[in-house]
């Protein structure tokens, strides 16, 4: 990917005084501000630049391509993920819950991270490095070739999808928890029974739910192994 023949031409500083000095570190710091709030397809070499008052042509000097751009920063991002390991003497069901629940600490403060768990079709080479954990825990399960894949590609996208659709949830449920806009038909039993749903929402944390979910994936993992046995 790179920047977009359509990107707005971007104005070089005064001529008055010393030029901006561009870094990688600066490149990267800006990067990740607009990827908090912007898909990265709309994060261009020449949003950037403007970010940081630089010719849009300037980045190029330090990456070839937006790919390596957000490597570059997924690299940053996914190496404050913090993990604990407990190590190969406790049961497997301790050490991936260790592991579950940094992973859940990490996205719920970095939700960018999301955006970035992969780059181009295949997975971000520092975001391996973080599951890597799981992938440890099922081989010493006994899990190899296909199989090991299948369930490794099965509990990884369950995590991931569950934090990802928490992460937006909590401000939707309180939504729905507001009195209806439109009038219930109280003889609806259908519609009584909604409405009750919806009137516990707004009480319902992410954790219970992030829990739920979790104990649910271990729970299923347990099976599998029992079911090789």
């Amino acid at each position: 990917m790179d920047a977009g023949s359509s990107a707005p031409t971007v104005r070089r500083a005064a001529t008055r005084g010393r030029p901006r000095k561009l870094t990688v570190e600066a490149i990267v710091a800006a990067t990740r501000t607009l990827l908090a709030d912007h898909a990265p397809a709309d994060v261009t070499f020449a949003r950037v630049a403007c970010s940081l008052g630089v010719p849009g042509s300037s980045v190029y000097n330090y990456f070839p391509n937006r790919d390596a751009l957000f490597a570059a920063v997924a690299a940053e991002l996914f190496a404050s993920f913090a993990f604990d390991d407990p190590g190969d003497d406790v049961p497997w069901q301790m050490r991936l819950r260790t592991w579950l629940a940094a992973i859940d600490r990490f996205f719920d403060q970095n939700p960018m991270a999301f955006r970035l768990m992969a780059t181009s079709s295949q997975a971000s080479p520092a975001w391996v490095h973080v599951r890597m954990p799981l992938l440890q825990v099922l081989r010493a399960l006994g899990f190899e070739g296909r199989d090991l894949a299948l369930i490794h590609a099965w509990f990884e996208g369950q995590v991931t999808g569950l934090l990802l659709v928490e992460s937006h949830a909590g401000r939707n449920r309180l939504i729905a928890g507001e009195p209806p806009q439109v009038p219930i038909d109280m003889n609806d039993e259908a519609e009584c029974a909604e409405l009750d749903r919806r009137s516990h929402l707004p009480s319902i944390r992410r954790e219970e739910i992030v829990k739920l979910g979790f104990d649910a994936l271990v729970s299923e993992l347990e099976r599998q192994v029992a079911d090789r046995c």
